[in-house]
């Protein structure tokens, strides 16, 4: 019995393998996907696209190899498993899939590459063709394989590589790239895969149920609480949303249900996430722990105070905090860009914001006067982001400034803008200082809304990158005047803003693309098309110590 069939469904919508119907164009796997297509063909060479398990890149890899098979120009070829014994052994390997032939496995190595030179050659010289190597799984790749896909890149003409590889890895490739820069700067395309957004999230389900139904119309099986319990769970990753919501139809034919509701979902997360859930409670176990003994000794340590002596003034005066070695620090993990090669540093601050959150909250508009705000356009009053010290450095803003809500714009998508993200942390955090935010679905025209200064979590990076500057302002409501002029994403650009103590809060608008070399940035300038007054600068360093408020390594949001 085809138990889909209850649910008028022709085939599983959620089968795991990764069947290239059933992509979703989501707006990061669309421009990765885009991306390397152009780079492959270009004949740029080396393409490299790295993604935490379960973000899609075999998904990827199969729609690459789909567009390309209807193409009678390009070639490709694809290494599942790249794990291979000996250099030898792989190359014998390559050799074979390029030139469709047998050899005996005790060729010499040098008649191997002879062979590979002659026929990429004769392909992609005489018969223009473009030869692809696609690597799957390309974590396993042994540093040897490294070392000769780096030698072939090596066969090219005047103008172009004669062999294109494509590697989708996991993230832990990124260190592998880090200790072999000879391999890395050859990269003419590096996309990181992040985890979709809710918004992907809904539509991928959506997308794969229309794949899979009989019915003429749009299918429905997931209530929007559900559709949010799934991707909480899931945090977005593809993988984790098409198990769970296998699990979740199979709960549903067994309970005869015509739809899934928020219980439903919840009961199969239990099921499905076990394993986390019970690492969920061991830790909350230890921490209700850690509170009683706390409970238990903070009395006992205060009537202890309150039995020792008091000590006189004049014995130990208290001494005043002059220097800023002395003051109380906090550490937090910043971005920082120092001499020429980018990295991760810890960073000490006072406690103490510039602006604190009383003074920000006192200057947020109330709901009395938010209604004013409707009848004037000059900007309210708010604390200054930066306070420049007698040594000429400035210290740490509490905000990020404020916007006036202009027509079609919506709190959502001003944090997606100014964060780089959207999510529910910096929701909260934003509505957190605007108490006159009564509802954030229904914030008016003329609305006031003051952003905080949110540091953004930016991970270690192994490789130097170069970007594309637009635009570079002291101020949000400058930078926004730039960004309003150019809706619908022209040119491809996104704000970054950040701070350090030379330059203090900065916003700069920035292309979306990443670069790994300045050769690719420049071209890029001297390429792209820029609005009218509008000059490209190329940038690769950010300043010591710098606190990124959204983050620059990511050259897609999500």
């Amino acid at each position: 019995m085809d138990y889909f069939s209850i649910l008028n469904l022709n085939k599983e919508p959620f089968s795991n393998s990764p069947d290239p119907d059933y992509f979703f164009n989501s707006q990061q796997h669309v421009d990765c996907l885009q991306k390397l297509e152009l780079s492959l063909r270009l004949k740029r060479g080396l393409n490299v696209v790295i993604g935490e398990v379960g973000t899609g890149k075999t998904t990827l890899c199969r729609q690459l190899l789909r567009r390309f098979s209807e193409d009678s120009d390009i070639e490709t070829h694809l290494i599942l498993d790249p794990h291979f014994s000996t250099p030898h052994e792989f190359l014998l390997a390559v050799t074979e899939m390029l030139t469709n032939e047998k050899f005996p496995g005790d060729i010499d190595d040098y008649k191997l590459k002879e062979q590979i030179k002659q026929v990429l050659f004769s392909k992609g010289v005489d018969e223009n063709k473009i030869i692809i190597l696609i690597i799957d799984e390309g974590q396993k790749i042994p540093v040897f394989c490294l070392e000769i896909l780096r030698e072939l890149l090596n066969f090219e003409t005047n103008d172009y590589k004669l062999l294109q590889i494509a590697i989708f890895a996991q993230t832990e490739f990124n260190a592998t790239l880090e200790e072999h820069a000879n391999f890395a700067d050859r990269i003419s395309l590096y996309h990181m895969l992040r985890p979709m957004n809710f918004r992907d999230t809904r539509a991928m389900i959506q997308y794969r149920l229309n794949q899979s139904s009989g019915a003429a119309k749009r299918m429905a099986l997931f209530t929007y609480p559900a559709l949010w319990a799934i991707y909480r769970a899931t945090k977005g990753y593809p993988r984790k949303i098409v198990n769970l919501c296998h699990r979740s139809i199979l709960t549903m034919i067994i309970q005869n249900k015509s739809k899934a509701n928020w219980f439903l979902v919840q009961s199969c997360i239990r099921r499905v996430f076990s394993a986390d859930r019970r690492w969920s409670w061991q830790l909350a176990l230890v921490l209700l722990i850690v509170l009683i003994g706390a409970a238990i000794t903070i009395p006992r340590w205060l009537n202890d105070q309150q039995a020792a002596p008091v000590a006189k003034e004049t014995e130990t005066p208290a001494q005043p905090i002059t220097a800023e070695s002395d003051r109380p620090q906090q550490i937090r993990v910043i971005a920082t860009t120092k001499d020429k090669n980018t990295s991760v540093s810890s960073y000490t601050t006072s406690p103490e914001p510039n602006v604190d959150a009383a003074a920000v909250l006192s200057a947020a508009p109330t709901p009395e006067t938010a209604s004013k705000d409707h009848l004037s356009d000059s900007p309210d009053p708010l604390p200054a982001a930066t306070e420049t010290t007698t040594q000429g450095e400035h210290q740490v803003p509490g905000v990020l400034g404020h916007l006036k809500i202009k027509r079609h714009e919506t709190l959502g998508g001003l944090i997606q803008t100014i964060y780089g993200i959207f999510n529910v942390a910096y929701l909260q955090s934003v509505v957190g200082i605007n108490p006159h935010i009564i509802n954030p679905d229904t914030i008016n025209v003329g609305d006031s809304i003051v952003f905080p200064a949110v540091p953004a979590h930016v991970a270690q990076q192994p490789l130097k990158r170069w970007w594309i500057e637009i635009a570079d302002e002291d101020s949000l409501e400058k930078v926004f005047q730039i960004l309003r002029r150019y809706p619908g994403g022209a040119p491809p650009s996104r704000l970054i803003p950040y701070w350090n103590r030379t330059s203090g809060l900065r916003f700069k608008v920035i292309l979306r693309q990443l670069f790994y070399n300045e050769a690719a940035a420049a071209s890029k300038v001297a390429s792209f098309q820029l609005p009218s007054g509008t000059k490209g600068t190329i940038v690769s360093e950010w300043g010591d110590h710098t606190v990124f408020y959204a983050n620059p390594y990511q050259s897609a949001s999500t």
